[in-house]
């Protein structure tokens, strides 16, 4: 038996419904259009796949104070408005972030939190390939990782060989050690990252959602959804441009 299998889960008689924005990269434009449909959607809580703060942080090579002060600065504007709407949050820094942020509470990279009926378990940062981002990492160490007993992962990095981690000219750039992961799964896993790549796929049991960015490049307004009620897990997607709506149920 896998060492990361999960256990299968009961069946529940209550909803839990929970938000899922992606790569934010400060673009308070879209955020605002996003948070307001959140405020129309009754949920009882809202994820973070990663990338949070602007750009000004950069490679680790080009790092100075200044960058890192509008960094932070750009993270403090963030969770002002996410504090706004008084639901809790869970979050995992991407990596466009620096792996030690604790932000405004809510960072379950390494560990795990609940909402609702769900328990939620973090991976941040990306991999495998190093292009010197704050936060990257190689396969093995996320095989190496204990993760928490838990409903949903919450990973800013796709699975491997899916359409959530398919490159615009189709390259797959995703993580063969989050694919592990989600194939010993029972539950969802939400992710970023390629931001190009929206979309649900299942793998196994584990129902997995790519939600996009809200930043460059490619970033739109747009915002997921996952619920698990008494008739099974659903993962829904909304572009908030287009108003196209897809869902997605797992098997």
């Amino acid at each position: 038996q896998s060492i990361f299998q999960a256990p299968r889960l009961v069946r529940v008689t209550a909803m839990t419904k929970l938000a899922v924005i992606g790569d934010i990269h400060a673009h308070f434009k879209y955020l605002d259009q996003v948070l307001d449909r959140i405020r129309k959607r009754r949920v009882d809580g809202i994820l973070l796949v990663g990338d949070l703060g602007s750009h000004h942080l950069g490679q680790r090579r080009q790092r100075t104070p200044a960058l890192d002060a509008r960094y932070h600065a750009s993270l403090d504007k963030l969770f002002q408005r996410l504090n706004g709407l008084r639901l809790p949050v869970c979050w995992v820094p991407g990596n466009h972030d620096l792996p030690d942020l604790r932000g405004d509470g809510g960072n379950i990279d390494h560990g795990s939190g609940t909402i609702g009926k769900l328990r939620i378990a973090g991976i941040g940062g990306a991999g495998p390939d190093d292009f010197g981002f704050c936060y990257e990492w190689e396969e093995d160490e996320i095989r190496a990782r204990t993760l928490d007993p838990a409903d949903v992962i919450l990973s800013h990095c796709p699975p491997a060989r899916t359409a959530l981690d398919l490159e615009v000219g189709g390259r797959h750039v995703g993580s063969e050690a989050i694919r592990e992961r989600a194939e010993a799964h029972v539950g969802f896993l939400v992710c970023g990252h390629i931001h190009e790549a929206v979309g649900a796929e299942q793998i196994g049991d584990c129902l997995c959602m790519n939600v996009g960015g809200l930043g460059l490049p490619y970033g739109r307004p747009q915002v997921g959804f996952i619920e698990r009620g008494p008739d099974g897990d659903v993962a829904t997607h909304e572009d908030l441009r287009s108003e196209e709506i897809q869902t997605w149920r797992r098997r």
